[in-house]
């Protein structure tokens, strides 16, 4: 028989189906563990607590961290979460455990800030991670960026799976979200649908950072503002976009900086963030103390003449928020039981800081839900 592209075509369609199948068929028979959705803190923990497991992380964006993040310059500045409190004791055990150390917030001695930047944290877990693989040529490739879930499927009493945008679909003995809750109801079509209750409390839980852009001024030269002037709240209006305010300067001291948690829509519909560092800091220099005005005459001006600044608008971000320009900030996430429960069977487990039961919305919920969601599976696992 002579083969042209026309009689080639449905042979090689058939092949193609064939091989598909033949994936897929070998993909049930030996399936993940765990999946686990989204690569911030409290995916990456829930993937260090699975000693043994065969598992699999899928982050949509294309950096790891989540709201962890670094300024792209010195690497020291936090754009993101930042603070630990003495009495969290996970957050604790975890940076002990990675060799990362915690210093005294400046201007608040109740806090600390983690050296290196809260970043760091994630750097230390990822490269974990991957020195841990080096000996299992099956766990090449377990972490994996630029993969958004679409859908998520029971198949059986066993079985569960995950489609990805791109069009190919993973298998798992236990699937975890550990993203935000809202824009996993928002974008994740699930199937069977999930319960009412679980589903409500997704729908209106506040995700933590997703209203708030950050501004960082960078000084290169040692601090020159008191502290008590440097850890506040302001009064935000138009053209005034900060309602608070942090001394950030690393631990090092390499530069001084302050970082304003901002609206930034009360500065501009154009993104300008020019403008907006521009506006933090002539809201700064207005609200000094007579005190200090008088103490330091040129404390104004010098607050205007930052070298450097960083913005990071995590309203934009598209897997954190789904409002690219609130104009409010939400409420701090409140502890919500439905974020925290299982779903079928126990193989549909959510992580993730809005989830957690004890401290919602900072570094340490996401550690504690992580551990929380790790026991559960490493339980329900070893009884299989």
């Amino acid at each position: 028989m002579r083969y042209t592209s026309k009689n080639l075509l449905p042979i090689l369609t058939n092949l193609a189906l064939a091989m598909s199948t033949m994936k897929d068929s070998t993909c049930k028979v030996n399936p993940y563990d765990v999946i686990i959705v989204g690569g911030g803190l409290s995916g990456l923990v829930v993937a260090r607590n699975l000693p043994e497991k065969r598992w699999k992380l899928l982050e949509a964006s294309e950096r790891l961290g989540g709201r962890l993040q670094n300024d792209i310059v010195s690497d020291k500045i936090d754009l993101g979460g930042a603070w630990v409190w003495p009495q969290q004791r996970q957050m604790s055990r975890l940076c002990t455990s990675l060799g990362i150390d915690f210093f005294t917030q400046p201007d608040d001695p109740s806090s600390l800030r983690i050296v290196g930047g809260a970043a760091n944290i994630i750097k230390k877990l990822v490269n974990e991670l991957n020195e841990n693989a080096k000996d299992d040529e099956s766990d090449s490739g377990r972490i994996e960026t630029g993969a958004p879930v679409v859908a998520c499927r029971r198949e059986s009493d066993s079985l569960v799976s995950v489609d990805l945008a791109s069009g190919e679909t993973l298998y798992a003995k236990n699937v975890v979200f550990a993203c935000p809750p809202r824009l996993v109801h928002m974008h994740v079509q699930f199937h069977p649908s999930l319960s009412i209750s679980k589903a409500r409390a997704m729908e209106f839980s506040q995700t933590w950072m997703a209203g708030v852009t950050k501004v960082a001024l960078v000084y290169h030269k040692p601090r020159f503002w008191p502290l008590y002037e440097s850890n506040g709240g302001f009064q935000p209006g138009y053209n005034r976009p900060a309602f608070q305010v942090y001394d950030a300067t690393p631990h090092d001291e390499s530069v001084s900086a302050l970082t304003f948690f901002t609206l930034a829509s009360l500065s501009n519909k154009e993104n300008d963030d020019a403008k907006l560092a521009r506006d933090c800091a002539e809201q700064m220099s207005q609200s000094f103390s007579t005190q200090t005005l008088r103490e330091i005459p040129n404390i104004a001006q010098d607050i205007l003449a930052y070298d450097e600044f960083y913005v990071q608008r995590w309203p934009q971000e598209k897997y954190i928020s789904e409002d690219a320009d609130p104009r409010g900030i939400a409420p701090h996430p409140q502890p919500l039981f439905e974020l925290a429960t299982s779903e079928w069977d126990g193989m549909l487990l959510f992580a993730g800081t809005e989830s957690d039961q004890m401290s919602p919305g900072v570094m340490e919920g996401a550690v504690n839900a992580a551990l929380r969601v790790a026991d559960e599976i490493n339980r329900r696992l070893s009884n299989q």
